[in-house]
């Protein structure tokens, strides 16, 4: 009992944030100052914006967290749960105000850039900017409580702030909203307003709640009518706001773990001889489970069978669609998914291809070289009849290096032996008739005489 009670006490010491607490004067001031979205603050939210909308743009998630690192969204959000915890009236409307402001200018820029850049289709950054998570709720609570104490306690939290700014993603949907307005996508617009609803709404309550846990001082009324009028006012605009992520919280959660229960599903059941899942799709709001399959036919007996085991995780209500290929439903999709397959082992096979490119490339060497062989006779003739003095002229391909390099030579080159030495003169005449005879105008050329071991190049 002594040891739970001295761990209890260690734990309590180790775990208490007040400590650290900044003062609260000091603390309030700079998060007034955050939300103020004027002046340079809002050039660089859209300096940001643009930045994150070539990212979404080019599917580049370095851009995209580059952007988010000097985005300076979380101020008036902050502001807002602050003002909760404090009963600022003031500071909730500066913050709401200007947090309305930042997110106007954040869209249009962002419509702006989608509306003059060429590349208009959905990247998977972009898409996955329009459906919030429960996962994505837990990262903003968690990622705003993170942030309000870091601004709310002593020395300096800039890495906790950068991390934060990374994590709860709040300029990636503003820009896929602007996305969305560009080219017309207005539910996926929907859809990102709600997930940058959803992030705002809980970094607010993670910050009022931390201003709870850290003991803030709530602002004094000489007028204590007044003061229950701020409050009242407060509670209202805040059940306004927290009661629709309420219920979007909570169908996001129905859909997270719907979908993992289908995702169960078909791991542990969509297993069939001879037949190959090739695409599954899960659909929370039609309730519907479809998988294409390649290969052997699956008896529709066996597909009863496996239909009926859908309540044992839970997905009651839902319908399997099996489609297999060869039938006549879905054609295009299923020719979709050819086209998907494909493309797909384009890919893992580029070093195939780059391999097949290499060895047509050195095909290409080996039939040159052949067809040297075959030209020596024809222009040993030639070349005795227009130079007499010729012996013999052979043709050939040549490579060379250096000690002191890593680069090697490569090209044609003739080596012409002689019975008298050559003048200048016959020797351009000869290099420029090879030139032309063999079509290789980058040809070397080596004159070597018979009686002498002395050789001239060229």
């Amino acid at each position: 009992m002594n040891v739970a009670k001295i761990l209890y006490n260690e734990l309590k010491e180790r775990l208490d944030p007040t400590p650290d607490k900044e003062n609260e004067s000091t603390v309030i001031d700079n998060v007034r100052r955050a939300v103020e979205f004027r002046g340079v603050t809002l050039w660089i939210l859209i300096f940001a914006v643009l930045i994150a909308s070539i990212g979404l743009n080019i599917d580049s998630v370095h851009m995209i967290f580059g952007a988010m690192l000097i985005s300076p969204l979380m101020g008036p959000i902050i502001g807002t749960g602050l003002a909760v915890g404090i009963n600022d009236m003031e500071l909730m409307k500066r913050s709401l105000r200007n947090l309305f402001t930042a997110s106007l200018f954040a869209v249009f820029a962002a419509t702006i850039y989608f509306w003059i850049s060429p590349l208009n289709e959905a990247q998977s950054e972009l898409l996955s900017r329009t459906s919030p998570t429960m996962y994505d709720v837990i990262v903003a609570f968690i990622g705003g409580a993170a942030g309000f104490l870091a601004l709310s306690s002593t020395g300096n939290r800039i890495q906790v702030i950068v991390g934060v700014a990374i994590s709860t993603a709040l300029l990636p949907p503003l820009c896929t909203v602007g996305f969305c307005i560009a080219t017309g996508r207005w539910l996926l617009a929907l859809g990102a307003l709600y997930l940058f609803f959803i992030n705002s709404v809980f970094i607010a309550i993670s910050t009022y709640l931390g201003a709870r846990i850290l003991k803030f001082s709530p602002k004094a009324f000489a007028d204590k009518q007044h003061e229950h009028k701020v409050k009242r006012m407060l509670i209202i605009i805040s059940a306004v706001t927290l009661l629709p992520s309420v219920v979007l919280t909570y169908n996001i959660v129905r859909k997270t773990i719907y979908t993992q229960n289908a995702e169960n599903f078909i791991t542990q059941e969509l297993h069939f001889n001879g037949a190959h899942i090739i695409e599954k799709q899960v659909n929370y709001t039609h309730r519907t489970i479809q998988a294409v399959y390649i290969g052997n036919h699956i008896p529709q007996a066996v597909i009863n069978n496996v239909r009926s085991r859908l309540p044992q995780y839970h997905l009651q209500g839902t319908h399997l669609d099996i489609l297999q290929d060869g039938e006549r439903r879905d054609s295009i999709m299923l020719s979709s998914l050819r086209a998907n397959i494909a493309r797909d082992i384009y890919r893992r096979n580029d070093s195939t291809a780059r391999l097949i490119q290499q060895i047509s490339a050195l095909r290409d060497s080996l039939d040159a070289v052949n067809r040297f062989g075959e030209l020596d006779r024809a222009i040993l003739e030639e070349a005795h009849t227009l130079f007499p003095h010729i012996n013999s002229v052979t043709l050939g391909y040549q490579w060379s290096s250096t000690i002191d390099s890593t680069k090697s030579i490569s090209g044609t080159f003739a080596r012409v032996t002689t019975n008298e030495s050559i003048d200048k003169e016959s020797l351009r005449r000869l290099t420029h008739w090879l030139r032309q005879r063999t079509n290789q105008p980058q040809i070397q050329i080596q004159i070597e005489e018979k009686h002498s071991n002395e050789a001239a190049k060229k």
